[in-house]
C-alpha cells in the first residue's frame, strides 16, 4: 500500500538516506537540499515522504504559490 506522510522529526533521517538514481541528478533535488528549502520556506513548502508498506522509497515536495492567484483553493 502506498501513502503519502508528513515529514516529522520522527521520519527526516530516512528522508536523509534516500537515494536518487543514476541520472535524476539534473532533474530532482536531494531530499536533503530540498528539506532545508521546506525549512526556510516553511510557509510555502510541505514535505512528504511516500511509503510502500511502511517504509519510505520515495519523497515529494508541495509548493505553494501564493503569487498566482489561480492557484488558491
Amino acid at each position: 500500500m502506498l501513502e503519502l506522510r508528513a515529514i516529522t522529526e520522527e521520519n527526516f533521517i530516512d528522508a536523509f538516506n534516500l537515494r536518487l538514481a543514476p541520472g535524476q541528478e539534473e532533474y530532482v533535488s536531494h531530499p536533503i537540499r530540498s528539506l532545508a528549502q521546506a525549512y526556510v520556506y516553511r510557509n510555502q513548502c510541505q514535505p512528504f515522504g511516500i511509503y510502500a508498506d511502511g517504509r519510505m522509497v520515495g519523497y515529494v515536495m508541495v509548493i505553494y504559490d501564493y503569487d498566482i492567484p489561480e492557484y488558491d483553493i
